[in-house]
């Protein structure tokens, strides 16, 4: 019998390498942007078309190589950043596998440019499949140009999983934001489609840079870390508790310079922030950190994001440390507004509750509706004193839970699920069509809002459901948007942060319109609820009972905690061994 273990060919070698290198499109964008910045390049220019599966071009200026290199570059397992064993020690450079190429080429159409310093002429090297089919001199001045186009034609199976064009393109601009970040001193030109997406000079700090990425104003509440012991170092920038996120698309942690993903390190910011964040936030940070390369494996996976660390616990004091120093030597107490004073000053609203101002905007049914699935009827919150519903009994604990007497003993409800169900429900069906387009308050004073580059391209997409709702957005100029208006449900709540919240949670993959309308709806309810903490009058309390049964589902909140409880006069007769 003929032997049954066979050598793989070096084509299908490549195409099984590229399942773990080669992802999605932002793959390809971040080994080519690696090579650009492993190269020296000062200047680097991405093209992206078609989400990235139809084309990723990256230019750079950075070193070039010669023909024999540009060659040598498709062999797999070939680079010239590591020689021996030893080197895996102390890796200084981003790329070192020498796998990125020779993946990326075997699933895709691939032409690379190149020409050293000094050379009279370049390089060109077309690839198929991975396949060299043609190597010719080339005209261009020093650097590299690598154009990869109909990305996984040759594995159609693999290309269907890919996401929608703009969510390609949303993982792309978050991945360009970290790099552009750790690199100020790189010119950084993206343009999508056509159109220019990103173009950022070279500066001098990381604040700088922050303030091109994500605008002046987020850079202003962004706090210097800087700390060096024993066991390294951290520099950078955290945000102000009150610019926190939904979620963590604006935290950046390099690790000698390599961006990485690390729950070791996300954990100690947390832990640095404390009390000062809620727990569903997430703070913005970007931080690099410096610790002996012998200390940390970053050959752990082919995409070169994750590390191991020989010391954990000291890697998580030192950073938790960094964080907590710098929060704690400024002020992180919110500013308020000038919006904020004047429209309490004009209308008196300051002295209102979230509950009050939301009801009287959103114009919610203030009596328990009679037909469907109602959890309380009116007859059972009548009291014994009279057959008036007003004299049921309302009162209010710890400023988070209401308490109604009823005939069989009490309910107790969380203020703020039941206004989140509220809201989420009024939400819904405005977004959807089942009510007419929601109340807009029109602002005293436009919010000028900086949208980072992930938010920008997401924002067209539900600028329709964000209209149908009540805002109003105007755009300015570069990623810049002037809301000039706002839900009537939203007096309070810091207006760019609404709007930040609402893109940072959109779901990913190929939303339906039923999936952006659940996402936006859940949003804005959580974000305009009352909260804990809030004082509420007798009239309010009865207000949001009676807006909470007449609701589809009064029985929960949106993200599904319940909103009310029962303890009858019987249970509680038994603990107090009456019966």
């Amino acid at each position: 019998m003929g032997s049954r273990i066979r050598i793989l060919s070096e084509s299908v070698a490549n195409m099984i390498a590229a399942g773990e290198v080669v992802e999605a499109p932002f793959s390809v964008v971040k080994e080519l942007i690696e090579n650009a910045l492993d190269a020296g390049a000062t200047e680097i220019a991405v093209d992206i078309k078609g989400g990235g599966s139809d084309l990723v071009r990256v230019t750079d200026n950075g070193s070039g190589m010669n023909r024999d290199d540009a060659l040598a570059a498709f062999d797999r397992f070939a680079t010239s950043k590591l020689t021996t064993a030893d080197d895996l020690e102390g890796i200084s450079t981003l790329g070192f596998r020498g796998e990125a190429l020779p993946s990326i080429a075997s699933v895709s159409r691939m032409r690379l440019v190149t020409c050293e310093d000094g050379d009279i002429e370049g390089t060109e090297v077309d690839l198929v499949g991975g396949e060299v089919r043609d190597v010719i001199p080339a005209g261009r001045k020093r650097g590299t140009t690598v154009e990869v186009s109909s990305l996984f034609y040759n594995t159609p199976a693999r290309r269907k999983f890919l996401k929608s064009d703009s969510v390609e393109v949303r993982r792309i601009m978050d991945l360009l934001t970290e790099y552009a970040v750790l690199h100020p001193s790189v010119r950084l030109d993206v343009a999508v489609d056509g159109k220019l997406a990103l173009g950022l000079m070279a500066v001098d700090t990381l604040a700088e840079r922050v303030a091109g990425v994500l605008g002046s104003r987020m850079a202003a509440e962004m706090l210097p870390v800087s700390l060096t012991e024993e066991n390294g170092s951290v520099e950078g920038l955290v945000g102000r508790p009150t610019i926190a996120r939904a979620r963590g698309a604006q935290q950046v942690v390099a690790i000698n310079g390599r961006p990485v993903r690390s729950r070791l390190v996300g954990a100690a910011v947390r832990s640095g922030y404390g009390e000062l964040l809620p727990r569903n936030r997430h703070p913005v940070v970007f931080l690099m950190l410096t610790v002996d390369g012998s200390l940390v494996d970053v050959n752990v996976h082919p995409t070169k994001r994750e590390v191991r660390f020989g010391n954990s616990r000291r890697i998580f004091g030192l950073v938790e440390s960094a964080v907590r120093s710098a929060l704690m030597s400024h002020d992180t107490a919110p500013t308020l507004s000038t919006y904020e004073v004047r429209t309490a000053g004009r209308s008196g609203a300051g002295s209102q509750s979230a509950a009050a101002m939301a009801t009287s905007e959103l114009q919610f049914p203030t009596v328990v509706r009679e037909n469907g699935p109602v959890a309380i009827s009116e007859d059972e919150l009548r009291t014994e004193t009279g057959d008036d519903e007003h004299h049921t009994k309302f009162w209010q604990l710890h400023q988070s839970y209401v308490f109604i007497q009823t005939r069989e003993g009490v309910l107790i409800v969380d203020q703020h699920a039941a206004h989140e169900r509220v809201l989420y429900e009024k939400a819904r069906a405005a977004l959807s069509g089942a009510a007419e387009t929601g109340p807009s308050q029109q602002l005293l004073f436009p919010v000028a809002v900086d949208l980072s580059p992930g938010e920008w391209e997401s924002l067209d997409g539900v600028r329709p459901l964000l209209d149908k709702l009540g805002f109003t957005i105007q755009s300015m100029s570069g990623r810049t948007v002037l809301l000039e208006a706002v839900p009537g449900a939203f007096p309070k709540w810091p207006h760019d942060r609404i709007l930040h919240d609402i893109l940072t949670e959109l779901p990913s993959g190929r939303p339906d319109v039923r999936d952006l309308v659940e996402s936006i709806a859940k949003t804005v309810a959580c974000k305009a609820a009352i909260k804990a903490g809030d004082r509420l009058t007798e009239e309010e309390m009865r207000s949001l009972i009676d807006q909470l049964f007449a609701t589809e589902l009064p029985y929960s909140c949106p993200h599904g905690r319940p909103t009310f409880m029962r303890m009858t006069s019987e249970e509680l007769d038994k603990r107090f061994g009456r019966t």
